[in-house]
């Protein structure tokens, strides 16, 4: 069994991160990028499971959510897609996008 990675937790957000708002802005960033993955077939069946139940303040994305392809998305673009995000406004897919091609 590979060890688990885990890409981001809600509470990396709010209220342990810097410049989010709220809980729900942290949730809102976690809700789009579960709908992207789930949109471009990345999603695990586990992660499918998890996508039903929802975000909530103890959410994380884990390697185990996802399938292969969305570990090789998430491993090489994640940071810098992460590194592009504002609470203020839409959530910006593009790096991710750009990603799938």
């Amino acid at each position: 069994m590979s060890n688990i990675v885990v890409y981001d937790k809600v509470s990396w957000h709010f209220p342990e991160g810097k410049d989010c708002p709220s809980l729900e802005a942290a949730k809102a960033h976690f809700n789009v990028l579960l709908a992207w993955l789930k949109k471009h077939d990345l999603l695990s069946d586990e992660g499918r499971e998890i996508f039903d139940l929802g975000v909530d303040a103890d959410f994380s994305i884990t390697s185990s959510m996802l399938n292969k392809k969305g570990n090789d998305v998430l491993s090489k673009h994640y940071v810098d897609w992460l590194r592009s995000i504002d609470y203020s406004g839409n959530v910006d897919m593009k790096i991710l996008d750009d990603a799938l091609r």
